[in-house]
């Protein structure tokens, strides 16, 4: 009987450390996704931001030279 407690002890216990594991490779892919999705729209808006600056150097230069 004790013998029989002890192997369900383990079971549970493989079974939570697969729980475990495939909880935070889930968990893994997910903040990677999220990271990946962060970092494109940082690229995005640092596009948007130097494309507007050089619209606006180029507006400006033009009154400069005049």
């Amino acid at each position: 009987m004790a013998h029989q407690a002890k192997e369900a002890i383990m079971r549970q216990r493989k079974i939570d450390l697969e729980k475990f594991d495939r909880a935070d490779r889930e968990s893994r892919l997910i903040l990677d996704a999220e990271r990946q999705a962060r970092a494109e729209k940082t690229a995005r808006l640092r596009e948007q931001r130097l494309k507007a600056m050089r619209a606006a150097l180029t507006e400006l230069k033009p009154a400069n030279q005049a």
